[in-house]
């Protein structure tokens, strides 16, 4: 089992909230679900720590193999997923990880 962990700095535009732009990234988030092979649980959470090192969303996937995690990447539900949402990412990072 893969789990893919992604991590945000939001870019927000005018008009735009924190909290507005995460219901827009949750819901595209739980659009994902069932619609890409081995991709098995996703959630997406706002953070609320005010530390400097904060970032402003995590994105937690869950996948049954690492070619699955590979087919995630270039998926065309996933590139819709991106089209939504990387108009609100200023930065990220991510981590990607087995367990038995």
């Amino acid at each position: 089992m893969i789990k893919h962990i992604a991590m945000w700095r939001l870019k927000l535009e005018d008009g735009d909230t924190r909290e507005s732009v995460f219901a827009v990234i949750r819901e595209t988030i739980a659009a994902q679900r069932g619609r890409i092979p081995g991709l098995l649980e996703s959630e997406a959470g706002l953070n609320f720590s005010t530390s400097s090192k904060a970032l402003d969303v995590v994105v937690y996937t869950v996948f049954t193999d690492r070619e699955a995690l590979q087919g995630y990447h270039a998926h065309p539900v996933h590139m819709e997923t991106r089209a939504r949402m990387d108009r609100y990412l200023s930065s990220g990072c991510m981590v990607d990880y087995e367990v038995a």
